[in-house]
């Protein structure tokens, strides 16, 4: 800048003459220049400025990106706390009643109805658990607590389930709840000491299955320390845990003294339904769990007894059902009377319920859907007809055929009691086990000369368990049990259901009942056999294991004319599994143990299964084969060698080895059905 200055100067003054004139233009361009540099020198500041500016907007947004990831972090981490009692309705909703009030209104109307159609003769008792669940959209509920904590009591088979799962469904469906699933314990599941720890972890896992709302049942049957603790859950709306729990891979588990994340202190029942089902009054529930208990609860809904106009309404819908099922499936207009909606009525049985009337219309539908299936329903109109004889189907017009019994028939090839006895007589061994066997026939028959001769008559339990080692002949022998008890008449069915623990036993809470029902009610009428029984119970802490015992347990008594159970296993491991429940032993009187095999007997079953096959073995394979099965005995496994088993393998091995043998010889030669001792393996 000054040497430009100084340049334009000397220029003016070249030769001692001021240059005006010709420097007049330069003066301009020296001004021009000075007010270019003053404005850069702005706008070098302006940009600073603006760089200083930038700076704290970059500062300020960095720490309000911190800050958001912060309360989303917080906001995370209390959604998990809530997760537990989150599932059921929103607290703000449910306590301002936000919806629209006749929306709201006219959802629980619809729930009530639907519900009402399903249980019939429970007008009062439908409206008061649909206030129940309507009580915290009205009234509120307070941060924390369940929405509302109710009793839902009655005589058994009036309706209470099948009320609380159509309205919870009903409001689910309808977007009133948040989930339209109920979630039921099972407290005679608990009813052992020491069974706080199991039920605290099915607790969990029930609260956090996603349910509006839990069920607590049997608690007749339940330990009173486990009762304590659904009490104060009640009460409280929560229940501290008595030791270090945490929840690893969806389960609570104890952790001691372990330093682990995520401990659980307590079990929130917040954001549910809580609801105690049980056949006491009132009054007596206080007995049980105490004045605070009741003093607790929001609501109590009671069922009544049926009348005989609602058993014969219930008849007609269940003839109804049945007639709609016989349209659309056999092809078959069914009409019927009044006199027979009062005679299925009649098969009302308290301890069944309404479920009592539900099994004879299933009765009737498999009696015309197998008349169906051997061509001899040919009719395509029917009245049905109750009579001395039982139930009838009889044509329309009537000239159209006979009249077809509904009466279960005897099953095409069924077995006398002689054809019984004789195949019972050819099982190899096992005489102790045959002679109690058919001791039953003496006592049955005894028993019903008593009765016809007016004098008392006992029912003596035939509820059997079989001890022994596999391949003992366990399973075959209950196969014969089921078809000789049927020909001696203490079966009508005279079937065999073969389950193990995996037919019997859930994966989740609430899963294990309806399975063990189901494997007792195919077996009605016959024999359900329970094969490695010990099985079931994996110890106290196993709850769905015992679950299935309670539920065995109580339906044996339910069905003690319909239902012969018999459990096998080892000898010492059954003897365990009888402590599991104070009453498996007294139901079970009759322990048969089945010894292991002989050697002569393992080669009599041998040359049964050779001649099954149809082959022979020769003479010389005798004395060979006694002293393999003697060594296994001796020396040998007695879980895995002496038993039928061993024979068996050893008959398939020989008919292997016979058949490459003849294959090696010329045509003229071989003897395809004589087994040799070269046949048998090279350890005989």
């Amino acid at each position: 800048m000054k040497n430009d200055i100084d340049d334009i100067l000397n220029s003016m003054f070249r030769g001692g003459t001021l240059q005006t004139r010709r420097k007049k233009d330069q003066m301009e361009d020296l001004g021009e220049a000075l007010s270019q540099a003053a404005d850069r020198q702005e706008q070098a500041g302006k940009a600073l400025e603006e760089a200083a500016q930038a700076g704290d907007r970059l500062s300020r947004s960095l720490e309000e990106s911190l800050r958001q990831l912060t309360r989303e972090a917080q906001a995370d981490m209390a959604g998990l706390e809530r997760q537990l009692r989150e599932d059921g309705v929103d607290h703000r909703a449910a306590a301002g009643n936000q919806g629209p009030p006749q929306d709201l209104d006219a959802a629980f109307e619809t729930a009530r109805m639907e519900t009402q159609a399903q249980v019939l003769g429970q007008e009062e008792f439908v409206e008061e658990l649909t206030l129940a669940f309507k009580r915290p959209f009205v009234a509120g509920s307070k941060e924390g607590a369940p929405l509302c904590r109710g009793a839902v009591l009655g005589p058994h088979g009036t309706g209470r389930h099948s009320a609380l799962e159509t309205l919870t469904a009903s409001l689910g469906r309808q977007g009133v709840l948040k989930s339209g699933k109920l979630s039921f314990l099972r407290l005679s599941a608990y009813g052992a000491a020491g069974s706080e720890k199991v039920f605290v972890q099915d607790l969990y896992a029930a609260l956090k299955s996603g349910a509006v709302g839990l069920v607590f049942e049997e608690y007749s049957q339940c330990h009173p320390g486990v009762l304590a603790l659904v009490s104060q859950l009640f009460q409280t709306g929560s229940l501290p845990l008595p030791g270090r729990y945490a929840e690893q891979k969806g389960m609570l588990v104890d952790i001691g003294t372990a330093l682990v994340p995520g401990v659980v202190s307590s079990l929130s029942g917040a954001g549910k339904y809580l609801f105690l089902l049980g056949e006491d009054s009132p009054g007596k529930l206080s007995g049980v769990f105490g004045g605070p208990f009741l003093a607790a609860l929001d609501q109590v809904c009671e069922t009544k007894p049926f009348t005989e106009e609602d058993l014969l309404e219930l008849a007609r819908r269940r003839l109804g059902a049945l007639g709609e099922r016989c349209a659309a499936r056999l092809g078959l207009t069914l009409s019927w009377g009044e006199k027979e909606a009062q005679a299925l009525a009649s098969a009302y049985h308290p301890d069944l319920g309404a479920e009592a009337l539900a099994g004879e219309e299933e009765k009737l539908y498999k009696a015309l859907s197998e008349l169906k299936l051997r061509g001899e329903l040919t009719c395509s109109k029917g009245t049905l007809c109750k009579g001395e004889q039982g139930w009838t189907l009889t044509p329309v017009p009537a000239e159209q055929g006979k009249a077809l019994s509904l009466e279960p028939q005897e099953p095409v090839g069924d077995q006398t009691l002689a054809e019984v006895k004789e195949e019972l007589s050819q099982i190899v061994g096992l005489q102790t086990v045959k002679d109690y066997i058919l001791s039953l026939e003496d006592n049955f028959k005894v028993q019903q000369m008593r009765k016809e001769q007016g004098l008392k008559a006992d029912s003596p339990s035939m509820h059997m368990i079989f001890t022994g080692n596999p391949g003992t002949g366990k399973t075959t022998m209950a196969r014969i049990v089921s078809r000789y008890l049927k020909a001696i008449g203490v079966l009508r069915g005279g079937q065999l259901v073969e389950v193990t623990r995996a037919d019997l036993v859930g994966q989740y809470v609430g899963h294990t009942a309806p399975l063990t029902q189901k494997a007792m009610q195919a077996a009605l009428g016959g024999v359900l056999f329970i094969d490695e029984a010990y099985a079931l119970c994996r110890g106290k802490d196993d709850s769905f294991g015992l679950e299935a015992i309670d539920t065995l347990v109580k339906g044996m008594e339910d069905h003690r004319d319909e239902l012969i159970v018999i459990l096998a296993g080892y000898s010492r491991e059954m003897e365990e599994f009888l402590n599991a429940n104070s009453g498996l032993r007294s139901r079970f009187p009759n322990v048969i143990e089945f010894p292991d095999y002989t050697a002569q007997e393992l080669l009599d079953i041998t040359k049964s299964i050779v001649k099954g096959k149809g082959y022979r073995l020769d003479p010389g394979c005798d004395q060979v084969l006694l002293r393999y099965y003697q060594d296994r005995i001796d020396h040998g496994d007695p879980r895995v060698d002496g038993n039928g088993r061993m024979a068996r393998n050893k008959a398939e091995e020989a008919v292997i080895a016979c058949s490459r043998r003849n294959m090696r010889l010329p045509e003229d030669q071989r003897d395809l059905e004589l087994l040799l001792p070269e046949d048998l393996s090279p350890q005989v």
